[in-house]
């Protein structure tokens, strides 16, 4: 809410004029002290033109919990959003959830955006939860997508492309908030590039791994692999390919045998008795949900980031863009030095480092910018977004393509039960700046401690099935005591 600086009163407000007599700066507690002051009457906004829809609909003193209200709701719709997402894509494919989820979103935008003036607050909350559904579907969906467009050697790549889109959006973001003044247009531009994402969505084919593996049909599987050799330039002749299904070490079948194509073999209930079947499988979801929740509890719970290197709302949040792609760089240079378990143990294992060695009673100049501390904050963020990076490489190398959209569903899901407890961070604070440090310290190591106990997926083949997991973990026992 624009409190400081941003209200004015009326001049012939006597109320207004007399609890603002003492005030210099005009502030929260200025504007919802003692006096009841109504707006239009007591006093006026003074946003140069911006507006907002906690302006609105009066969201602010004391009808400002239902503005909190709603960002957290927002993240309620996406958990929500993110239990149903998953299993669509992992049952009738990663297209089609991407399709519904692009729909919803565009659908909820259109009536977020609709004016106050015909519609009411809980239309736009529920539109808001709404949004926030769809909205993380698609992420979730989108870099299941691209990374198994991908083949193995150039997966690296595959993560660089998605990382510098998600900056790309957000200096987009950053650009139209400077200079879309009016918070219905500015809410409208998302679904407006979804719209474009709907339609260039098109003209791609469904992922190959998706269609040789969930839906079981190897003439679909053909009809994504055409697409990628007329693509890739490639004369290889796809139509005799010959594609079988392979068996596993004792002679079973490692994947069923091709069924018609109209009946996708995936079986809901099935495919979550699994996780307890599979308790290797279990384990990694669990510790990939706990690394993403780590992860955004530190990203929203800093007390000093990148963004807050200005007071200007926009150019911290180019500073922020800017902070994101120095760790998207940094990150793609590790991924072909640093093998995936240790660079996500390194990442995080610095961030952590970076907070202990806050505590340290060191001191600069007053000329400098910024002092120690938040010196070292901007180190611990760069290398938690690092390490954030590297996971959700790791996380998608590591889940079967039979539960990959349902994992990363849960992991998202860990990182918005993150989000909600990051922002009110602050109280940790607020007992004990040297305690925030140490346990800010504490959960990095424990994330980068966890990701050893996940199984190396540097140039090695996407396991296919649950059973796979398994196999690469008894791989992975067998080589450390190899090693030993």
């Amino acid at each position: 809410m624009p409190y400081k600086g941003q209200w004015r009163c009326l001049s012939d407000s006597v109320t207004c004029l007399t609890q603002t007599l003492n005030n210099t700066v005009l502030t929260r507690d200025t504007l919802c002290g003692n006096a009841s002051l109504e707006l239009g009457t007591d006093f006026v906004w003074d946003t140069d033109g911006r507006t907002s829809y906690a302006i609105e609909y009066g969201l602010y003193c004391e009808r400002e919990w239902i503005y909190t209200m709603t960002n957290s709701l927002y993240f309620v719709g996406a958990m929500i959003g993110l239990s149903i997402g998953g299993p669509i894509m992992d049952i009738y494919g990663r297209k089609p959830g991407l399709y519904l989820s692009i729909s919803v979103t565009m659908l909820a935008i259109v009536i977020e955006v609709l004016p106050t003036s015909i519609t009411y607050l809980p239309v736009f909350i529920l539109a808001r939860m709404v949004i926030g559904a769809g909205g993380h579907v698609y992420f979730s969906g989108i870099q299941i997508y691209v990374m198994e467009s991908f083949p193995t050697k150039l997966r690296p790549w595959g993560t660089l492309f998605y990382a510098f889109s998600w900056n790309f959006g957000y200096l987009l973001l950053v650009f139209y908030g400077y200079y879309i003044k009016t918070w219905n247009i500015l809410a409208a531009m998302p679904g407006i590039m979804l719209f474009v994402s709907l339609i260039l969505l098109r003209f791609f084919p469904e992922s190959p791994k998706h269609e040789f593996i969930n839906a079981r049909s190897l003439e679909r599987t053909k009809t994504s692999l055409r697409w990628f050799a007329k693509f890739n330039r490639s004369s290889f002749d796809i139509d005799n390919l010959v594609l079988e299904y392979e068996e596993g070490e004792s002679g079973e079948e490692k994947i069923p045998k091709e069924i018609d194509s109209d009946n996708l073999g995936i079986n809901f209930v099935e495919s979550l008795k699994e996780f307890i079947e599979y308790g290797e499988m279990g384990k990694q979801t669990v510790i990939l949900a706990y690394q993403w929740c780590i992860s955004s509890f530190l990203y929203y719970g800093f007390t000093f980031s990148w963004s807050r290197l200005s007071d200007n709302l926009y150019i911290g949040y180019l500073y922020a863009a800017i902070g994101d792609t120095l760790a998207v760089v940094i990150k793609f240079g590790i991924m072909f030095v640093v093998r995936r378990r240790r660079s996500v143990f390194g990442s995080y294992g610095a961030a952590g480092a970076a907070f202990f060695i806050a505590i340290a009673p060191i001191t600069f100049p007053t000329s400098w910018p910024i002092n120690w501390e938040q010196l070292l904050c901007l180190v611990g963020s760069l290398c938690v977004s690092i390490g954030w990076g590297m996971v959700l490489l790791h996380g998608i190398e590591a889940a079967p393509t039979t539960h990959r959209a349902k994992i990363s569903g849960c992991a998202s899901f860990g990182a918005r039960i993150g989000a909600i407890c990051g922002t009110q961070a602050s109280w940790i604070l607020h007992w004990s700046k040297t305690g925030t440090f140490v346990i800010f310290g504490m959960l990095s190591l424990t994330a980068g401690s966890l990701g050893l106990r996940m199984p190396e997926t540097e140039g090695i083949i996407p396991p296919a099935t649950a059973a796979d997991v398994r196999r690469n973990y008894e791989k992975k026992e067998v080589n450390a005591k190899t090693s030993a």
